[in-house]
């Protein structure tokens, strides 16, 4: 998981995630199983743009995926309640910059700075490889062959 229920909690008021998770009219408290399916639509999302790119789990998780799934989460929490005519357009200018934002992972455009394994170095010590971009194009041919003689 790429963000947690605190993190949703400081997104948004408190009155507005107990207005978009619990379905009893008369409650005080947030459906945290609503939140935590809101959470794991959003990393789930996430995780379907990274998969083509990196290996998943991502661990430890880059800071840059949590505003992108707090975006996503919240999104997902409104429009179990609101109508698509009377959607907040801030609120989906943000779930829209979000989805560009993993498609531009995704294609290669913005990197994740992502670090995988540790090999001894030189001096002994661990050394982090950079995590291999999966999906780009890689090309071999055969040696130059020499027809000056034809």
């Amino acid at each position: 998981m790429y963000i947690s229920r605190e993190d949703l909690a400081a997104a948004v008021s408190r009155t507005e995630l107990i207005q978009l998770s619990n379905d009893d009219g008369y409650g005080s408290e947030p459906d945290w199983a609503i939140v935590d399916r809101a959470i794991a639509y959003a990393c789930e999302l996430a995780d379907g743009y990274l998969m083509g790119r990196y290996t998943l789990p991502l661990d430890p998780a880059p800071s840059l995926l949590r505003p992108i799934c707090t975006d996503i989460a919240r999104w997902w929490l409104h429009q179990r309640r609101v109508n698509a005519a009377d959607f907040p357009k801030p609120l989906e200018a943000a779930h829209a910059n979000a989805v560009k934002l993993l498609e531009q992972i995704r294609d290669g455009k913005i990197h994740l700075g992502v670090r995988v394994g540790d090999t001894a170095g030189p001096s002994g010590g661990a050394v982090e490889q950079a995590h291999g971009e999966r999906g780009a194009y890689q090309v071999r041919a055969n040696r130059r062959q020499d027809w000056s003689g034809y």
